[in-house]
């Protein structure tokens, strides 16, 4: 029997793999996570969040967003009065599909992370974008990068850890600590936990409001 894994886990695997050889070479104790599932604050949508893959190192916790997107455009639309709008065109195509704000989605598990976790340790996030043909247009976050941005983010943030000394650096007991600690949060959470979470989300029936008249009274 052949099984087909979709695309998401296929990107996010293909960017496990790039991210190990970026980053080996500058760090001579590294740990990566997979699928790290967090508890999000009361009141979320889903009270769950997967982080893709997540890097512990000498200069501290670096969370990647890993996108299964390919051969296409990557751009947004901004504006004074609303969060900006991102958009994908497939090579070719002259039609453009929006997709959700990636960085807003990195953001906000790096918000949540950040509360449990010590102040002292460099928390810092990147949307990943691995597969072949994706270009960006236009001006992009700089947490936004490709395949051929990793080599230089990987010595960027070795060297600006190593430079800056905002926080303190790890050894390598430091960094199987902070990988314990981050087990420890995601405790008994799995993958299967938060994929439903997510379909309940989607199944839940939307909220209606009454209807009223012009004195708004029913």
């Amino acid at each position: 029997m052949t099984i087909v894994l979709p695309q998401s886990a296929v990107a996010a695997s293909l960017g496990v793999q790039q991210l190990a050889t970026a980053f080996s070479p500058a760090f001579s104790h590294l740990r990566i996570l997979r699928n790290l599932i967090i508890p999000m604050p009361s009141g979320c949508a889903v009270p769950t969040a997967r982080i893709d893959a997540v890097i512990v190192c000498e200069t501290g916790v670096y969370l990647f967003e890993i996108k299964a997107w390919r051969n296409a455009f990557v751009y947004r639309k901004k504006s004074d009065e609303a969060p900006p709008r991102w958009f994908l065109r497939l090579h070719g195509c002259t039609r453009a599909r929006e997709v959700k704000d990636p960085a807003w989605q990195g953001g906000r598990k790096t918000t949540q992370l950040r509360s449990l976790l010590p102040d002292d340790l460099r928390l810092q996030y990147f949307v990943l974008l691995p597969c072949e043909g994706v270009e960006l247009e236009g001006v992009m976050p700089a947490a936004v990068i490709t395949q051929q941005d990793l080599p230089y983010i990987a010595r960027l943030v070795r060297n600006n850890g190593r430079t800056a000394r905002t926080y303190p650096l790890l050894d390598a007991q430091a960094v199987d600590r902070t990988v314990q600690r981050l087990l420890e949060i995601q405790g008994d959470l799995s993958l299967e936990t938060h994929a439903q979470n997510c379909r309940e989300r989607i199944e839940r029936p939307a909220v209606t409001w009454p209807a009223v008249n012009a004195m708004g009274l029913q």
